[in-house]
C-alpha cells in the first residue's frame, strides 16, 4: 500500500499561502564558469534514467575548447578522470562552504594536467579520482582552469556545473543562486494521472488525462474526473521552458491543493547521490519504462527515501469517500518563480474495486527471499519501492540456444530495483571444465545486461540491479583489438596519437598497453583507446604490447610495431 508519509509542521501562516520553504543561499558570490552568456541545454533536477540531473548543463556554441574558469576563489581539491559519467572533472572547494564542479572537460590547465599525469603513471591507470591537498592549487574567481569538451558519458560539447554543499557533498540547485539567465516562462503542463491510493502502484494503471491551456490554466477536457477509488493520488507530467532556448527542462516545485486547501508539495533540490536513483519512486516507472510520459508524483512510496517532498497539511492523498467533488488545484513552479496552474475535480463513482490477490507478495521496506531448486536470491531491506505480487516463470532454453541454464524470468522489468541483488543460477545442462569458469550471466528485458560470475559450491553468482528474464552462457570468446588509422610496422613520425577500437561481445573489463616493457597511457572514449605522443615514446623503433580482458575473463594479447 503507497504510504502515508507526510505530517501537519508548517505553521498557519505559511499553509495560507502554500509556501514551501525558500531558500537562502548566497546570490552573486558564484560566475559564469564560461565567457559566454549561459545556456542551458540541461537544468538541476531534470528527470533522467535512474538519477536525477545533479547540475546545470551550460552549451559552449557547438563547439570544445572553450576556455572555462574558476566560479568563485577556492582551492582545486579532487579531480576525476573516466570514460564514463562526467569525463574529466574539476572540482575547487570555495571558503563559504561550497564546491564547484566541472565535468566534460577536455583539458586542465597545464600545471594541473601535468600533476594529473604523473599521478596516473605512477598508478599505471588512466581512470583515476585524486584528492589534491588544499595548498597545491590555488585559484581566484575568474581565473582559467581548464578547456571545455565532451568527455564521458556526454551527448554534444557542454560544460556540465555544479554547485555541491562541501560538507554533505550534496549537489544544490545552481539556479537557486543568483546567475543571470533570462527566464520569464512558465512551465508547461501536458497531462495528470490518478492513482488508487489503497493499491500498490505496480498493480494498477493510472488514468492519464491531457491538459490544455484555457487562458492562465490548464484543465483536462472533463473538469469533473469520476474515479472508483475513494482515496486518489496524483501525478504530473510537465515540464520548464526558459526564455530564448528551444531545450525543455525539469520542474521545480509543485503544489497541490485539495478544496483549496495545501495538501503536499515537492522541491528538487539538495539531492544527494545516494538519493538520485530515488527518481524511480518519484515517478511512474512503470509507465516510463513501457514507453509512456515521464509522471512525477505528489504522494511517496513506501520505500522512497528522497527528502524533497514538504510537509503541508496531508499526506498526498486525497480522501473522497465523502462522495463530493473534490476541487484541485495543482501550482507547479520553475526556479525563478514562473509558475502553471492545474485546475480539475475529483469525486468518487461507484464500489472501489476489490483488493488483487496474490500468491507471492513481496514488500517494501522488508527483507525478501524466494528460492527453488535452480534459482536463489534475495531483496535487501531498500530494494523495493512499493509491494509487488512476485511473479516467477522457468522458460526452456531450446536446443540451439547458447544457453547453459533454463531461462528463469523473474518479475518483469518494469518494476524497478533501488539496490544490487546477488542471483544465484544452478545449471541444468553439463558444463566441461574448461569453460566452467567462463560463464557469464545475461539478463535481457528491456535491454541487455551481462554480468561476471563466480562459481560457489555447483551455483553461479552474479549481481543486477534489475529483473528480467536471466540465463547462464558460455563466453570464451576473446576481445578485438583494431590498429586506426595505421599498419602494422608502420612509420609514425609525424602522427599525433596512436589509437585502437576494442571490443567484446560481453562487455571489456580491463585494459593495459606497453611500449617496450613500461606501462603507457592510453585514454578511452567509448570503446576506443588512444595515446597522444608524448616524451614516453623516444624516436626510433618501438614494440606495443596490448591486452585487453572481458568480464568473463578472457585476455587478448596483441603485439605492434611502429617507428617514431
Amino acid at each position: 500500500m503507497i504510504k502515508r508519509i507526510f505530517g501537519l509542521c508548517i505553521l498557519l501562516p505559511q499553509l495560507l499561502h502554500a509556501q514551501l520553504p525558500e531558500k537562502n543561499y548566497p546570490q552573486g558570490y558564484f560566475r559564469n564558469p564560461l565567457a559566454v552568456p549561459i545556456q542551458l541545454a540541461g537544468n538541476y533536477g531534470e528527470l533522467r534514467p535512474n538519477h536525477f540531473h545533479a547540475g546545470i548543463d551550460i552549451k559552449t556554441q557547438q563547439k570544445e575548447n572553450l576556455p572555462v574558469y574558476a566560479a568563485a576563489d577556492g582551492y582545486v581539491s579532487r579531480i576525476g578522470v573516466s570514460h564514463t559519467g562526467y569525463g574529466n572533472v574539476l572540482y575547487i572547494t570555495h571558503p563559504n562552504g561550497y564546491t564547484t564542479a566541472y565535468g566534460h572537460l577536455n583539458r586542465f590547465f597545464p600545471a594541473l594536467e601535468q600533476y594529473v599525469k604523473q599521478q596516473q603513471y605512477a598508478a599505471e591507470s588512466w581512470a583515476t579520482d585524486l584528492k589534491i591537498p588544499a595548498d597545491k592549487f590555488p585559484v581566484k574567481k575568474g581565473e582559467f582552469v581548464a578547456w571545455s569538451g565532451n568527455t564521458g558519458a556526454s551527448g554534444g560539447p557542454h560544460v556540465h556545473f555544479e554547485i555541491r554543499d562541501t560538507h554533505t557533498e550534496h549537489p544544490l540547485n545552481p539556479l537557486l543562486f543568483g546567475f543571470d539567465i533570462p527566464d520569464t516562462r512558465a512551465p508547461e503542463v501536458f497531462r495528470i494521472a490518478i492513482y488508487d491510493m489503497d493499491r500498490s502502484i505496480y498493480d494498477q494503471t493510472p488514468t492519464i488525462l491531457p491538459v490544455k491551456k484555457v487562458g492562465d490554466e490548464y484543465i483536462p477536457a472533463m473538469p469533473l474526473i469520476k474515479v472508483r477509488t475513494a482515496s486518489a493520488g496524483i501525478g504530473l507530467n510537465a515540464v520548464d521552458r526558459m526564455n530564448n532556448v528551444p531545450n525543455s527542462y525539469g520542474i521545480y516545485e509543485v503544489v497541490m491543493f485539495d478544496k483549496d486547501v495545501p495538501n503536499s508539495g515537492f522541491q528538487i533540490d539538495n539531492i544527494g547521490f545516494e538519493e538520485s536513483r530515488y527518481i524511480n519512486a518519484h515517478t511512474d516507472y512503470k509507465v516510463k519504462k513501457g514507453g509512456g510520459p515521464w509522471l512525477q508524483l505528489l504522494f511517496s512510496l513506501p520505500g522512497n527515501k528522497l527528502e524533497i517532498y514538504k510537509d503541508v497539511q496531508g499526506d498526498g492523498t486525497i480522501d473522497l469517500s465523502d462522495g463530493t467533488p473534490h476541487p484541485v488545484r495543482l501550482l507547479v513552479k520553475d526556479a525563478y518563480g514562473n509558475s502553471a496552474t492545474v485546475k480539475f475535480s475529483l469525486q468518487q463513482s461507484g464500489d472501489a474495486p476489490e483488493p488483487t490477490k496474490c500468491a507471492n507478495t513481496m514488500y517494501a521496506e522488508s527483507r525478501n527471499i524466494f528460492e527453488n531448486n535452480q534459482v536463489e536470491f534475495f531483496l535487501e531491506e531498500n530494494s523495493l519501492y512499493d509491494r509487488i505480487c512476485f511473479n516467477y516463470a522457468e522458460i526452456p532454453a531450446g536446443e540451439k540456444s547458447k544457453s547453459s541454464s533454463s531461462i528463469f524470468r523473474l518479475h518483469t522489468a518494469l518494476v524497478p530495483l533501488h539496490s544490487n541483488f546477488t542471483l544465484h543460477i544452478k545449471p541444468d545442462r553439463p558444463i566441461p571444465a574448461a569453460q566452467q569458469h567462463k560463464i557469464v550471466m545475461v539478463r535481457e528485458g528491456l535491454g541487455e545486461t551481462i554480468a561476471g560470475t563466480t562459481l560457489e559450491k555447483g551455483w553461479y553468482v552474479g549481481q543486477f540491479r534489475e529483473f528480467g528474464d536471466f540465463h547462464l552462457e558460455v563466453d570464451t570468446i576473446m576481445p578485438k583489438i583494431t590498429l586506426m588509422g595505421a599498419k602494422n610496422g608502420a612509420n609514425l613520425s609525424k602522427a599525433v596519437k596512436l589509437s585502437f577500437a576494442i571490443s567484446d561481445n560481453s562487455g571489456i573489463q580491463a585494459y593495459r598497453a606497453e611500449l617496450d616493457g613500461k606501462w603507457l597511457m592510453f585514454a578511452r572514449r567509448g570503446n576506443v583507446i588512444s595515446y597522444t605522443f608524448d616524451e614516453h615514446c623516444k624516436p626510433g623503433k618501438h614494440s606495443l604490447r596490448m591486452l585487453v580482458t572481458d568480464i568473463a575473463g578472457n585476455t587478448k594479447e596483441q603485439t605492434f610495431t611502429f617507428t617514431r
